[in-house]
Parts: C-alpha cells; structure tokens; sequence
C-alpha cells in the first residue's frame, strides 16, 4: 500500500479576471479572439506530499493560495494542471459555514453534510447522539442555521466532519473560531482520537502550527517557499514577513563579520561567541546583531545550563551602520517548538532606549533565569527603535541563536513557570 495520503505533483490554479461582466461576453464572442482578461496564477507549480498519519500545516500570509490548495485537495476546485492524488476517505471543515444550508434546522444540516461525505441515514441516526453531545449547542440543534454564531457554526461543522472517522481530515482555519473550550476539545479529540487520521491544517495561529504539526509548508504568492520542522517554517514565514516589511533582503551580507572572525575587536574575540548568519537575521537591518554570548553574571564564563535563580548575562556585539535614536535591545526565551515563555526589553528600565553613531557596540543584557520547567530552551534577540514597548520598529531580529539547558532545584514545576501560592484558607461552611 501507498505511504502517502496525499501526492502533488506541479500543480497550477489559474483565475481569468475580468474587470466589468460584459469583458467576459466580448471575450466570448470577439471575431479575432481578443482577450479582456488578465490571469492570476493561484497556485504555481506547486509539490508536495503527505504521509499517511502524518500532521501537516499549510501557512503563508493571505492570498498565498492556502485555501485553494485545500479545496483542490478536498475536491471542491479543479486543478488548472498538474496531478493530486488523495488516498483515503476525505473529510474537509473548510470556509465556515460550507455545505450548510442557511435555512435549515442544525438538525437537518447535520444530514445534509452527511449525505454530502457520502454517510446512509441510518449511520447517522446511530452517531446522531454522539454528534449532537460534542457540537454541544443545546436546543440551538433545532434552530435554522442562520440564527447560529461563528462558533456555534464551527462546533456543528467540526463535530459531522469526524463523525465519519476519516482516513484524512482537513481543515481550514475553522479552529481559530469559537471559545477557547471548545478549540481544545477539538485538539484533544484530534490527539487522542484521530491519532492515525491524516491530517492537514491551514492557519495564522503559529502557536497551534508549532504545537500540532510534524511538518509544514509556507505558501508564497501560489508556490512552497519553504518546507521543514514546524519550528523552522515559522522562523522562515516570521523572517520573510519582517524582511517585506522592511523591503530587507534576506540575503544582506554582514561587513564586519570577518573582522571579528579574525578576534580584531577589542577583547571580544574570546569563546563561547555564536556568529549569528545572515538566514538567522530579519528586520531593517540598519542595526545588526553580529554575534552572542550567554555567560554568568559574575564570572562571565559562558554557560550550557542555567538553574533557577541564576545570574546572568547576555552579550551582543552589534554594528550600526548610521547615527540612530531610541534604541532599546531585548530577548525572548523559547520552548523547544518555539513558543515564547518569557522575556523583556530595555523599555522597562530606568534607561529605557540609547542613542547610538554608526559603529561596533557590545550589549550587555543581565537577568536571572526564571523559575521555569526543566528542559532546553532557545533565545532569540532582538534590537527595536521606538518608545512602544510592543510597537516599534525591529530593526534587527536574531532568531532562537542561543541553546542554554534549564534546571530547576524544585521537586515539582507545575506548567511551565511555578506560581507560589501566596496563602490558603480553608472555612467550615454552616
């Protein structure tokens, strides 16, 4: 049997757009053939496959063909050209609200979209009660559809949608909508329940690509711009926005590396140094974080494990190549599939932002290592200019350069940072 759920080969989308209606009746009727179209490539010779059992992300900013690609896969579109090839039962929670008919009962939806995935009445009438408990919307089940929020769209449509246990789900951003109670459900049942289902997941949420998926993809203006680790294809996505952003290329060569390559600034050549490269960089880049140290606070020997409570200190060497105002530098530790656990910037000192002339600085960050579960964290760095302790302008964004193992001298952690209870009252209730 085929390993691979699902097999793209040099896909293509094409849209004819028109700019009035009438452009598409002289285009069909023009004695010489005059074309009153433009075409838009949707998606562009795109490649890609997914293992059976396998959880993949699709992500990319909008209009990178995202949602395209899943309707062709579901077959809801047909492909321009190129080959998909889907082995398994299919089922697909895509544009919130599909296949619902606005005017019937959640009830009767509930059939409907059964017919549709190709499940008998009498399958139903068994699951119906199963379906009706996980939707959870109470007598709402009776009510036209149309009367449904957001939420309680998504809670019916997911609910029919793994009702027939498919070979392959996917889905199409649906978890983003509702309450936070019910996206964990939906995540624990694909856990849990689904652990052999195939799974494709298009998103904006970083947090559930990181979280959930084995591999990913990035979209990029209808082509894969990147595939890889989760952690990796955020980092890309993150960097190329931040580039775009700023119209930096990626691919901005450093002047002073070899310089400090050759231990020619001042005595800052020493050891545990990690040369950040131009892929680790993203940002304006008229500041540029050249290399990092993590080291202890006192002695400033470099560390591989910190234990809570410990001092100490991160250093930067940057360039500035112009005179630049309110400048501020600060950090953030990471899990290791890239969440942010905590971190901090100059702004909430007492010297929140410095002001800085073309040249070399070494930045010296001192903090103490945070109470937090046992495991190996990442650090990314970054250097803004603004006065907004959220919004200011990145100018350079160093991404996940420092691995440091944590420690903690407690016998339990319970999450990710311990909490201490500052007090507990227990009152007899008369």
């Amino acid at each position: 049997m085929d390993d691979f759920a699902i097999k793209i080969n040099k896909l293509c989308k094409d849209y004819r757009l028109y700019n009035a209606h009438l452009d598409r009746v002289k285009e069909t009727f023009h004695p010489f053939r005059k074309k009153y179209h433009r075409t838009h490539h949707a998606l562009q010779d795109v490649s890609l496959e997914v293992r059976r059992g396998e959880f993949v992300g699709i992500i990319g900013r909008n209009g990178s063909g995202k949602s395209t690609l899943l309707q062709i896969i579901s077959g809801v579109l047909y492909p321009t050209s190129g080959n998909v090839e889907v082995n398994g039962t299919t089922s697909a929670l895509l544009e919130l609200g599909a296949g619902f008919n606005p005017e019937f009962s959640g009830r009767e939806n509930v059939y409907l979209n059964a017919s549709i995935l190709g499940i008998s009445k009498s399958d139903i009438d068994n699951q119906f009660s199963d379906i009706e408990s996980f939707a959870d919307i109470g007598t709402f089940i009776d009510q036209p559809v149309k009367t449904y929020s957001s939420g309680m769209f998504v809670r019916l449509a997911f609910a029919v949608a793994v009702s027939i246990r498919p070979q392959i789900l996917i889905v199409d951003e649906a978890l983003a909508v509702g309450d936070i109670f019910f996206q964990q459900k939906c995540i624990r049942y694909m856990e849990e329940e689904m652990k052999n289902c195939t799974k494709v997941l298009v998103t904006h949420d970083m947090h559930a690509v990181m979280n959930l998926c084995d591999r990913v993809y990035v979209l990029d203006q209808g082509k894969v711009g990147f595939e890889g680790s989760p952690i990796e294809s955020v980092e890309y996505y993150t960097k190329a926005m931040q580039n775009e952003l700023f119209k930096s290329s990626m691919a901005t060569e450093n002047p002073v590396q070899s310089k400090l390559e050759n231990d020619e600034v001042g005595n800052y050549g020493g050891v545990g140094w990690v040369f950040v490269d131009t892929e680790d960089r993203a940002g304006a880049s008229e500041i540029q974080i050249v290399k990092a140290r993590l080291v202890s606070g006192l002695e400033k020997q470099p560390v591989m494990t910190a234990l809570n409570g410990d001092l100490l200190r991160l250093e930067m060497i940057i360039e500035s190549s112009v005179a630049l105002n309110s400048v501020l530098f600060g950090y953030i530790l990471k899990d290791r599939v890239g969440n942010g656990i905590c971190g901090d910037n100059t702004l909430s000192m007492a010297t929140p932002t410095y002001s800085l002339e073309s040249g070399l600085y070494v930045v010296s960050l001192i903090f103490k290592w945070p109470d937090i579960a046992p495991d190996n964290y990442l650090m990314t760095l970054g250097v803004g200019q603004g006065d907004h302790p959220l919004h200011h302008v990145i100018q350079c964004w160093a991404h996940n350069i420092i691995n440091i193992k944590g420690l903690n001298d407690k016998e339990a952690v319970h999450g990710i940072f311990t909490n201490p209870i500052i007090e507990c009252e227990v009152a007899t209730i008369e």
